[in-house]
């Protein structure tokens, strides 16, 4: 009798644990799919847009009580105090100035393009360039770096290098132009070249004429 007694407590006992331990289980949550807030549509129903106006076509209206502003009108023709740039000059044919016209006069007419070709070796860091020069009559047109015959620049051959201006205004001017590194000081010139320039209208015959002063040696 005694240990039928004992049992039933134990029985007992182990009911009222298993009841705490479920008490202080939390409850299952519904799976997240089915959780939504009120009035909000389903997930599988098509949204249709065909109603909405473009973004660009869509305009803040204004506050309650006050005028719209006027639209601006987009600009597609010049500003009032614009200024037209002015014209590129046409190219009405090509004199060609060597190391022969040294101290000459070489002629040209309006329009015409003057290309000025030395030899040069830009490997070692030297190159021609304009020396104080004015624009009015000529104007710089390229500068451009050849090799010496048929074929590609090498490292450390001889080449040629070809400054081109255009004459524009009728008048004379002299052409000056040294041989140096750039990182070197400005008065550090290995070769000076000159002549001068006279630009004509634009029907005369471009041809070379009567000597001018000559290139100044290097210092």
């Amino acid at each position: 009798m005694i240990r039928l007694l004992l049992f039933m407590a134990a029985l007992g006992g182990a009911a009222t644990l298993r009841a705490q331990e479920e008490s202080r289980t939390p409850a299952a949550l519904p799976p997240v799919a089915n959780i939504k807030a009120p009035g909000s549509p389903k997930m599988n129903e098509a949204v249709n847009l065909t109603g909405t106006a473009p973004a660009e076509n869509m305009e803040i209206p204004p506050p309650a009580g006050e005028e719209a502003p006027e639209k601006t009108e987009e600009i597609s023709g010049k500003l009032p105090d614009e200024e037209e740039g002015a014209a590129a000059t046409p190219v009405t044919g090509k004199v060609e100035v060597t190391v022969a016209d040294a101290g000459k006069v070489v002629r040209a007419a309006a329009g015409n393009l003057i290309a000025i070709t030395l030899q040069s070796n830009p490997s070692t860091g030297y190159n021609w360039e304009l020396r104080d020069f004015d624009y009015g009559v000529a104007d710089f047109y390229k500068s451009e770096t050849l090799p010496a015959g048929d074929g590609n620049v090498l490292f450390g051959a001889p080449g040629k290098t070809v400054v081109t201006l255009q004459a524009v205004n009728p008048g004379t001017q002299d052409i000056k132009l040294v041989y140096r590194r750039l990182w070197e000081p400005p008065d550090q010139v290995a070769e000076t070249f000159a002549f001068r320039l006279q630009v004509e209208g634009p029907d005369a015959p471009p041809e070379t004429a009567s000597p001018s002063p000559k290139a100044t040696p290097a210092p």
